[in-house]
């Protein structure tokens, strides 16, 4: 999908500098063909982008929606209030820091 998006893209810089080469445009109006051609391909990459994003989603939750993955996530959960009790944490601040946390994503991680 991505590969197809910068096929396209490619394909429309080079027409359009071999088109102006040829009509001798000058470079304002060669600017403005450019952006007119970007406006044509807006639409298209929302369309893309969107079913891209779509695929993605779908392909979590259906991850997230297997048992074995609840299984890991309360692993995790459990393993992770441990160990903040054991570095100091009362059960109560681990309890807190647990809940705040909420369900692990990659966007937290570095």
């Amino acid at each position: 999908m991505i590969k197809r998006v910068i096929l396209i893209i490619a394909i429309i810089l080079i027409a359009g500098s071999v088109t102006a080469e040829e009509k001798k445009i000058s470079p304002p109006e060669e600017q403005a063909d450019m952006q007119q051609a970007m406006q044509m391909m807006g639409p298209m990459m929302d369309s893309m982008m969107g079913s891209m994003m779509e695929s993605m989603f779908d392909t979590v939750f259906k991850v997230m929606a297997k048992p074995e993955s609840a299984e890991r996530l309360a692993t995790f959960t459990k393993n992770y209030y441990d160990a903040l009790i054991s570095k100091g944490f009362s059960k109560e601040e681990a309890l807190k820091i647990v809940v705040n946390m909420g369900i692990p994503s990659m966007s937290g991680m570095k």
